[in-house]
């Protein structure tokens, strides 16, 4: 282990449809995270058979390592959100005031990005209930009957 990295054993969880997708999916996640750069190191990737969970969707997981310094494993904890981190081959981590202004103002920035879009999603549902609304009242007095194919 070089210099200041850390050596993260991570999992990562998704949904997939179809059931072939699942893997397919985990394996382009994790080529995504090695063609980020040098910062981040992935190995020894194993792969769960995937589990059908409701309707059609299969639940399926990567289990793997990944060596960076530590401003970089933040940001890959904050972009995947694996569900499982373990840290190893670390006993003492030195930041410098740089590397941890670096990592605050990211996922400072970041949770105002999600504030952000919760505000935006939030308002665009009430903006499509109020329409959703009117709509049907509008459907309800002037044609009180739902509309049929008369095919």
């Amino acid at each position: 282990m070089e210099g200041n990295q850390i050596e993260l054993r991570c999992i990562l969880e998704l949904l997939a449809k179809p059931k072939e997708m699942a893997v397919d999916a985990l394996k382009k996640i994790l080529a995504n995270i090695e063609e980020e750069g040098s910062k981040l190191e992935v190995s020894d990737a194993t792969y769960s058979e995937p589990k059908k969970v409701e309707q059609d969707f299969y639940s399926a997981f990567a289990t793997f390592k990944i060596k960076a310094d530590p401003v970089a494993a933040f940001g890959f904890v904050l972009d995947y959100a694996p569900s499982s981190v373990e840290v190893h081959n670390a006993k003492d981590i030195k930041l410098s005031i740089t590397d941890l202004q670096a990592i605050l103002n990211d996922i400072s920035g970041r949770l105002n990005q999600m504030d952000q879009n919760i505000k935006i999603f939030s308002a665009q549902n009430v903006i499509l209930t109020n329409e959703n609304a009117q709509l049907k009242k509008k459907l309800g007095q002037e044609n009180p009957q739902v509309p049929t194919d008369k095919s």
